[in-house]
């Protein structure tokens, strides 16, 4: 390749990688207003819920667990984390693969 052709290979690869970042910003974003989002509707129906389990602990979240049929809750809450860490740690591989990826592909392209 000549200089000329170089030099606009590595700006079309600065702006790939600059818009990537942007795209992943903006989905980080959008997933952490999601999570936000969920915790408070969370709070909001699990105090509905709540009404007088054990008198030492009311007006806590743990007075929803020591009432009768709250086992339901614990599986859902017990699957839902089960859930969240397994995606959390595939998303992190893929990552970590796609990152190898395109260091590979950079060296690559740095030796030619």
């Amino acid at each position: 390749m000549t200089g000329r052709t170089e030099r606009r290979v590595r700006e079309i690869r600065r702006r790939t990688r600059q818009y990537r970042k942007r795209y992943e910003g903006h989905v980080l974003s959008t997933l952490s207003v999601c999570s936000l989002l969920l915790f408070a509707g969370i709070g909001i129906l699990l105090r509905r819920v709540q009404s007088g389990g054990v008198p030492t602990v009311a007006d806590s979240y743990g007075s929803v667990l020591l009432r009768g049929g709250a086992s339901a809750y614990v599986v859902v809450g017990i699957a839902a984390f089960a859930v969240g860490v397994t995606v959390t740690m595939i998303c992190i591989r893929c990552k970590k693969k796609k990152t190898i990826r395109m260091e590979a592909a950079e060296e690559m392209e740095g030796t030619r």
